[in-house]
């Protein structure tokens, strides 16, 4: 295991032999039963499975249906080896979430990830994040955040939203567009008399960072370009209640609104 994570890329007749069912209980088998060098080997050869093979949403689904996969990349995270084990296991975290076979399996998938608290620990992770860890947590975020269990989780999560907007404009184009969409999923959802997280992506700055990413013309594609438009209707309903402007993320605004 050792060799085989060292060596990646894999060729594809490599690939195809650890794609097998067995080969896959092994690596989850060492997941959640090896050593530490063990559990970082096998999380490693997962990552390239799951991101590199061309039959991917098979192997998704064979580790879906395979028990203790969930358990042990959660553990991952909890109980972190390594940076470098801690981002394997958000990468095959997402392709699990995401994997378009296990659509139908998606809602009971996301509430076991929640049931296990997976959330907060990512929510914990993001909070000084580096660069690349940053863009990998957001994504798993953006994926639980899909279904309605996810939303009612994040809903509970008094980090959520400060920590989504903290991150807009200020890692890279690919955290700005998982928080964007974060957000988007949980105000256009929004359905609390109060305002709930709209009020509160409000209070943290978010309506000035999502007006800056239009004006300075971010570098962002057409589909994120809707959902911040979207967003700032959103957040234009309650601006006259409440707004918090946070001066130091904003020098480049040009004013009025």
């Amino acid at each position: 295991m050792s060799v085989i994570a060292s060596i990646t890329p894999l060729e594809p007749q490599a690939q195809g032999s650890l794609k097998t069912p067995k080969s896959l209980e092994r690596l989850v088998w060492f997941l959640r039963h090896g050593g530490l060098s063990g559990m970082r080997n096998a999380v490693l050869i997962l990552k390239e499975l799951v991101s590199t093979s061309k039959d991917q949403e098979k192997v998704v689904e064979s580790l879906v249906a395979m028990e203790g996969t969930i358990e042990g990349l959660v553990k991952l995270i909890k109980d972190p080896i390594c940076p470098t084990s801690t981002k394997a296991s958000l990468v095959v975290i997402y392709n699990i979430i995401t994997s378009t076979n296990t659509h139908t399996h998606t809602s009971s998938i996301i509430a076991n990830f929640i049931h296990m608290n997976l959330m907060t620990l990512v929510l914990d992770i993001l909070v000084d994040a580096e660069k690349s860890t940053c863009e990998k947590a957001l994504g798993v975020l953006e994926g639980l955040c899909r279904t309605h269990q996810g939303r009612e989780a994040a809903y509970t999560q008094a980090l959520m939203v400060p920590v989504v907007v903290k991150k807009i404009l200020r890692v890279s184009d690919l955290a700005t567009e998982f928080s964007v969409s974060i957000l988007c999923r949980l105000c256009e959802n929004e359905e609390r008399e109060d305002g709930g997280v709209i009020v509160e992506a409000l209070q943290v700055g978010a309506f000035q960072k999502l007006l800056l990413i239009l004006q300075v013309g971010w570098n962002i594609n057409g589909r994120i370009k809707e959902k911040v438009t979207k967003l700032l209707k959103l957040l234009n309903l309650y601006r006259s209640k409440v707004e918090c402007i946070e001066s130091i993320d904003f020098k480049d605004l040009k004013r009025p609104f």
